[in-house]
């Protein structure tokens, strides 16, 4: 009688082979691998040794506060930040001479995103800058659906030392959409115009600047 466990053993090896493979192709398509990440590098060359904790970017005691309502899940608030917010990082933050707090403020419908959720996550770590610079940096490259869980996964694991885990833990626990939720109704009960408002705060006086302000009007 032939010996039949030769063929036999080859199937299994088969059938085990193209299990492995089609879970591959699983995992491959809900991760993002097709869509690098960038600008990481100069994410972090523009908020690393500036101090963090929560929302706020720069030293407490800062001589000038700045709050920013923005919303980071649009490309307009994109390229505000581009254009607008990184340069005042750069020149006076960075420089200790003012701090800039981030505010989540939804432009669409709905009083929370789930880009402003993810990033008060990540504040909870004290990382919610990296978080909302390299999301709104690479916007364009989520899914066609719109911002997905993977998407924000994929941000959240090329943030430095941020606790990728916890910081899952922190979007289901409802805290995070709790401060984002706060933030808007700040802005719904000022009712700002559906636009980047920016607050700057000094030794004397603050000023509310509305309707995207200019660098030059900051």
């Amino acid at each position: 009688m032939p010996n039949r466990w030769i063929p036999l053993t080859l199937l299994s090896l088969v059938a085990i082979g193209l299990i492995a493979a089609v879970v591959s192709i699983s995992v491959g398509e809900n991760r993002l691998e097709d869509y690098r990440l960038e600008e990481a590098g100069e994410v972090q060359q523009l908020i690393a040794g500036i101090r963090q904790l929560d929302d706020r970017l720069g030293p407490e005691d800062a001589a000038v506060s700045i709050d920013l309502f923005t919303d980071i899940q649009i490309p307009t608030g994109a390229e505000y930040q581009r254009e607008v917010i990184d340069p005042l990082i750069e020149e006076y933050v960075r420089t200790g001479e003012a701090n800039i707090i981030l505010k989540h403020f939804p432009l669409g419908p709905k009083p929370v995103t789930a880009g402003g959720i993810a990033a008060e996550a990540a504040g909870m770590q004290d990382r919610q800058w990296q978080f909302a610079e390299l999301f709104m940096r690479n916007l364009e490259l989520a899914p066609e659906q719109g911002v997905t869980s993977g998407f924000l996964n994929e941000v959240a694991a090329v943030v430095p030392k941020l606790d990728v885990t916890r910081w899952e833990e922190d979007m289901a626990s409802g805290e995070a959409e709790e401060l984002a939720a706060a933030d808007e109704k700040v802005a719904a009960e000022q009712r700002f115009p559906a636009a980047p408002t920016v607050i700057v705060t000094g030794p004397s006086s603050t000023e509310v600047l509305e309707e995207a302000p200019t660098l030059e009007e900051i």
